[in-house]
């Protein structure tokens, strides 16, 4: 009997010992931010930083900081994720090396791009960064305009998302997010895991700039001045991805 009290006694002791030394620490590594670098040399806007911060859940604790120089590996260095928001600037050989270190070491990224007018993917070179994972744009697509996309309900997506799509690319490889509406089976967003993080691409800017109306109509005009974008669920859409980044 006495034995069986010492060892009890004895495990109290052993448990509050560990929670004085381990406790503190994790704590404090729960409350410390994850941090995500969003490029701004490669020509992108550092609004969309911002908007994106909004849109990203208080408890992940997720910080997004602006980068402004060219992508080393001290920029990336204790990051969780790499955002590249429609880049016009191409990268270096350099560039793209340590973006593929970085990533195959468990970093994560969204990569969004848009039609070859905009952003030019071959000059930009960001299919060499993505590539070697399984996974990357195509060229342009002869969607119709205003057509839209659509992302159904999965592990990343609540429900059903229309989403905004109007001139831009599909991908191959991946595990498909959504879909063109339209004709053909053209990709709008897709992700591919890297074993300890993620790789996600979308073809076109537009639900990233959270466009789209409630009141849109697929088809309707011909530019921007005359047309009423479909697709209303671009704001639920991208903090859907953003969480999905963060985790």
């Amino acid at each position: 009997m006495e034995k069986q009290f010492n060892f009890h006694k004895n495990l109290v002791k052993t448990l509050l010992i560990l929670y004085v030394f381990l406790g503190p620490t994790f704590l404090l590594k729960a409350q410390q931010s994850q941090i995500m670098v969003f490029d701004t040399f490669h020509g992108q806007n550092p609004k969309n930083a911002q908007t994106f911060q909004g849109l990203l859940p208080a408890k992940t604790k997720v910080t997004i900081n602006l980068s402004q120089t060219s992508i080393t590996d001290s920029v990336l260095s204790g990051t969780h994720a790499l955002i590249l928001f429609a880049p016009t600037k191409p990268f270096t050989t350099t560039e793209k090396e340590t973006i593929i270190k970085y990533l195959n070491q468990g970093g994560s990224m969204l990569l969004i791009f848009d039609e070859e007018r905009r952003t030019k993917l071959e000059e930009v070179g960001v299919n060499d960064i993505v590539k070697p994972f399984g996974i990357e744009f195509t060229g342009d697509i002869p969607a119709r305009h205003n057509c839209g996309a659509i992302a159904e309900k999965s592990n990343i997506c609540k429900t059903r998302r229309e989403l905004p799509y109007s001139g831009g690319r599909s991908i191959t490889g991946g595990e498909v997010i959504s879909r063109v509406y339209d004709e053909g089976n053209y990709i709008h967003c897709a992700y591919k895991n890297t074993g300890k993080g993620k790789i996600i691409l979308m073809s076109e800017g537009m639900a990233g700039l959270l466009l789209g109306r409630k009141d849109g109509e697929r088809f309707s005009g011909s530019n921007p001045s005359d047309s009423k974008y479909w697709g209303k669920d671009s704001e639920a859409f991208m903090e859907e991805i953003l969480a999905f980044l963060a985790k």
